[in-house]
């Protein structure tokens, strides 16, 4: 006979294999401006990322949990990513835990505890760029470690032709401290191509204080 687990048992097992976990917070567009001015923040001072989504034009691997991105960062190396989005933690072998570019992480949103796995390798200056031009294959921004990463979590091929560029995805990113929260904060703002903004803060703590975390982020 099957049973399934009680949801706070399954929220305990996936928080029983991370070292923390990050709590997120979305901000709704008409409270942008107050969360900017609340955090001192401006664009002045913003670390600036540049993003690129991989896949098909019906989001056949965001549909599935997958998502391949490449990320071009200033001042800092550029990078790809292979992330798998939700994973049973207890199932990741402790090999990939060992290869430099490998996270296993735990997001808090809202009331749900969502765990990721992701391996991420650094791009040459200009690889992801001729991507986005047309001028280099998708497949050629993983690395052998990633191919197989992704073969060994993904049920199924991949065609790489099908895929399309999507982006350029501007994110200017803050790690600051607030003097009413005891860790340290990062806010995001996500800037789509369709002109429309994102913006999202988040912070990381040990699984034991997450929910205190929780409240006081959402109170700032």
């Amino acid at each position: 006979m099957e049973t399934t687990a009680a949801p706070n048992t399954v929220k305990s097992r996936a928080l029983a294999a991370m070292d923390a976990v990050e709590i997120k917070v979305t901000i709704r567009p008409d409270q942008e401006l107050r969360a900017e001015r609340a955090m001192e923040v401006n664009e002045d001072t913003a670390e600036v990322r540049v993003l690129y989504f991989y896949d098909t034009p019906d989001l056949h691997l965001f549909n599935a949990g997958v998502a391949l991105r490449a990320r071009l960062v200033k001042g800092d190396a550029d990078d790809s990513t292979v992330k798998f989005r939700p994973v049973e933690a207890a199932r990741i072998s402790r090999d990939w835990e060992q290869l430099e570019g490998f996270k296993l992480e735990a997001d808090c949103v809202g009331d749900r505890v969502v765990c990721s796995a992701s391996l991420s390798t650094v791009q040459q200056r200009g690889e992801i760029d001729d991507v986005a031009k047309g001028k280099r294959s998708i497949d050629q921004l993983l690395s052998k470690d990633q191919e197989r990463f992704l073969s060994e979590f993904y049920n199924g091929p991949v065609d790489f032709r099908r895929l399309r560029v999507m982006g350029p995805i501007r994110v200017l990113r803050w790690k600051l401290r607030h003097k009413n929260f005891p860790r340290e904060l990062t806010l995001e703002e996500w800037r789509l191509p369709t002109a429309r903004t994102w913006s999202r803060s988040r912070s990381k703590c040990p699984r034991r204080k997450r929910l205190k975390l929780k409240r006081n982020l959402t109170s700032i």
